[in-house]
């Protein structure tokens, strides 16, 4: 079972936002190089590096990953080959495109 105090210190801390932010900007970049860009990772990654996607969305995201998730539960490091994976190989950055451009945020 979730340990959900865990996940929400986890989700308001500044380093682990921190390090969401980083890979989030990573795959902006990525998509800022892609001809043609999907319309929604284009409109997140103009976001992401304009500073208005809020930090929390971003890291509430990432938790949803099981093996992340676990980790905090468990008090284990979330390492940055976890979050890398999670939003680059998992598409992370997309799922999380997609929810703003539904909910009118970008």
């Amino acid at each position: 079972m979730a340990d959900s105090i865990k996940r929400m210190d986890a989700m308001r801390s500044k380093q682990f936002q921190d390090k969401c932010e980083y890979w989030m900007r990573q795959q902006a970049a990525t998509v800022f190089g892609q001809n043609p860009a999907d319309a929604d990772d284009l409109a997140l990654a103009k976001a992401v590096y304009s500073g208005s996607v809020n930090r929390e969305h971003m890291t509430g995201a990432v938790m949803t990953n099981a093996s992340i998730g676990s980790k905090i539960d468990a008090g284990t490091v979330v390492t940055d080959s976890d979050v890398e994976y999670d939003i680059i190989t998992e598409n992370k950055f997309h799922t999380l495109a997609i929810s703003y451009s539904q909910a009118g945020l970008i």
